[in-house]
């Protein structure tokens, strides 16, 4: 009890992590359009609804190849009864075609050219034989419509084959294309620049003096931003008010949003949140009822999101992907979390924090062989090494003290697709 009511005392002012999502998801809005080829639109997001100019197939097409055929002609073909057909010609695909089926006719076809007028189904050559050019046995039926791709019955002129705020995936942009399109109108990447904050960080590659220590926070998150495709650049600043000053002011023409790692949680060398308060920052929240994590601040400067993220890598990794990155990847148009959820039984128990907290643990998710998920905690002393091997992250949520052994609950990977999820690794 004692240890809650600490928590409570050390909670006041903080936003809950779920108000702190809806405040930056209010506030976050695509930064732009453009237009861009088809084959470099993979994973960008639909600015507008993308109308198909043409149908797709143009025309009947056939799809095997074959003969096309008069389908009563052959209702009492078989192996043992072929039906007799002269062949009257031949049509290709991306050529014109030739003659017309008739009763008693059929002409040769290939996959994906264009049916004869007439044609009301396409034999498969696997059941035929020709004894002549002039002439073509066949030892199966086919009802009306067999082995034809109706025009237009994959798309037709004026569908929308993707709506705003789609993602664009190959497939996707594949039927865009048969749509008669070549460029598609995407929402903008947003620019993000990174400032790190501490007289002992700096760049990495440069020489490392006693007691200083690489900006592995930069790094780490302009990784997580490349993964979604979106550029960034970061510095360093001295914990000098007129470094990070000039810091903030040489981004914030240039880059859409802004992040600041460091110097933001409150003693008199953390001077992120009072230089932006002397430049008239608007802000819309200090400070989270979420663990690890609760050193973010958010608001904007000159109209553009700024970010304020603790410095220490556990709360920096926690405050970036579950409230600057979603922001982030709304700047875009894009409104998923970046994190995918899958669910999971839990191997133990797992406490909380306070029922007024939102608590994140690093996990190791593991799959069994009928396709069963189950989840435990990763334990390790290093910060470092829990970032860079944990593969999930397990929630206990605002109004929960804990999870149970044996729940099944929503888990977030730290990994891109559910098949990279195997064995649990060990710590």
């Amino acid at each position: 009890m004692e240890r809650e009511n600490n928590e409570i005392d050390e909670g006041k002012g903080y936003v809950g992590y779920r108000e702190a999502f809806e405040i930056i998801s209010r506030h976050t809005h695509p930064v732009g359009e453009e237009e861009t080829a088809l084959g470099e639109a993979a994973g960008r997001i639909a600015a507008v609804d993308i109308i198909a100019h043409v149908s797709y197939p143009t025309v009947d097409v056939s799809l095997k190849d074959g003969f096309a055929v008069k389908s009563s002609d052959i209702a009492e073909a078989s192996a043992k009864n072929p039906v007799r057909l002269k062949v009257i010609g031949s049509a290709f695909a991306g050529s014109g075609l030739s003659g017309e089926v008739t009763h008693g006719s059929a002409i040769k076809v290939c996959s994906g050219a264009p049916v004869p007028p007439g044609t009301e189904a396409v034999v498969s050559i696997e059941l035929t034989e020709q004894p002549s050019p002039d002439e073509v046995l066949v030892f199966a039926d086919a009802s009306p419509g067999r082995n034809i791709l109706r025009a237009g019955s994959e798309v037709a002129r004026g569908d929308v084959i993707a709506a705003r705020g789609a993602r664009l995936m190959p497939g996707y942009l594949g039927l865009i294309a048969a749509a008669g399109l070549s460029r598609v109108k995407v929402f903008r990447r947003p620019r993000v620049a990174i400032i790190g904050v501490g007289d002992e960080v700096i760049a990495p590659g440069q020489p490392l003096a006693p007691g200083q220590l690489y900006a592995s926070n930069l790094i780490t998150m302009q990784a997580w931003l490349t993964l979604f495709g979106i550029t960034s650049r970061f510095s360093v600043a001295r914990d000098d008010e007129e470094a990070i000053r000039k810091a903030i002011l040489a981004h914030i023409g240039d880059a859409d949003v802004v992040l600041t790692s460091g110097g933001a949680w409150g003693s008199e060398r953390d001077l992120v949140l009072g230089v932006l308060e002397k430049l008239g920052w608007q802000r819309l929240f200090q400070r989270v009822r979420m663990g690890p994590g609760k050193g973010i601040s958010f608001g904007f400067l000159e109209t553009k999101p700024v970010f304020c993220l603790p410095g220490g890598p556990a709360s920096n990794e926690m405050a970036f992907i579950q409230l600057a990155l979603p922001g982030i990847l709304k700047l875009g148009g894009d409104s998923r979390h970046p994190l995918p959820t899958v669910l999971a039984r839990l191997t133990e128990d797992v406490p909380g924090r306070h029922r007024d907290w939102t608590e994140f643990k690093d996990a190791v998710i593991s799959r069994d062989e009928e396709g069963c998920f189950s989840v435990s905690l990763f334990r390790h002393r290093s910060r470092l090494q829990a970032i860079a091997r944990a593969n999930s992250l397990i929630c206990v949520p605002e109004g929960r003290l804990s999870l149970h052994r044996g729940e099944t609950v929503p888990v977030q990977l730290l990994i891109h697709r559910i098949d990279e999820v195997g064995e649990a690794v060990s710590p």
